[in-house]
């Protein structure tokens, strides 16, 4: 994920969720209702890469992500941010790469949706956070739950239920980073140094936080 996917990434969500009055201030179109709702339905990858709230993004993505090029661009899928970009493609990436990141994307639309706020705080961060009653906004059983999941799908339908009980206030970039990092990890064949491994620095923020 680089600076221009990302912010690509933040506009589409900004555009679902900030209020009338913030998209107005942004000059940022908003997205039709249907878009958050379908992509909330939606329960499996599969469903999310049909959805027009998914294909809003997708389209709209860098080139180096998606594949796509001037000779397979719509016209329905351009839009005044990315013709100038499109109009001179020249990438070319392979179908598994493009199968691997549609796959992604899908992953990081439907889990975004369940962020109802942009926070500064990371998702480990914010579950360890302790409440009221000096317990974990999410408990270390749940959280060890999600650390633990095999497969893409279990691993956003457990994401989306702790999302849920962090009221979707979380860093929207640092949790499709997480994301990324869970799938580059999820197909690498060797196992990275501990150190590095998503899980163990989820587990020290959520300690850190829960202290």
């Amino acid at each position: 994920m680089n600076n221009l996917s990302e912010s690509r990434l933040m506009l589409w969500w900004e555009s679902m969720f900030l209020s009338p009055s913030e998209l107005k201030e942004k000059n940022i179109i908003p997205a039709p209702t249907l878009y958050k709702a379908e992509l909330k339905r939606c329960q499996d990858i599969d469903a999310v890469t049909l959805a027009e709230g998914f294909r809003a993004l997708w389209f709209n993505l860098p080139k180096d992500i998606t594949g796509i090029t001037k000779e397979n661009v719509t016209e329905e899928n351009i839009t005044e941010e990315n013709t100038t970009e499109k109009s001179t493609a020249e990438t070319e990436i392979t179908e598994e790469t493009k199968q691997k990141n549609i796959i992604l994307w899908a992953m990081i639309a439907m889990t975004l949706v369940y962020v109802k706020t942009n926070t500064t705080t990371n998702l480990a961060t914010a579950a360890g956070t302790k409440t009221e009653n000096d317990k974990p906004t999410v408990s270390t059983h749940r959280f060890a739950q999600l650390q633990a999941a095999k497969t893409p799908e279990e691993f956003i339908i457990r994401l989306r239920r702790i999302l849920q009980q962090l009221k979707g206030q979380v860093s929207v970039l640092s949790l499709a980073r997480d994301i990324e990092k869970w799938m580059k990890e999820h197909h690498q064949p060797r196992p990275r140094r501990a150190n590095k491994r998503l899980s163990v620095q989820w587990a020290m923020d959520y300690y850190k936080a829960a202290r």
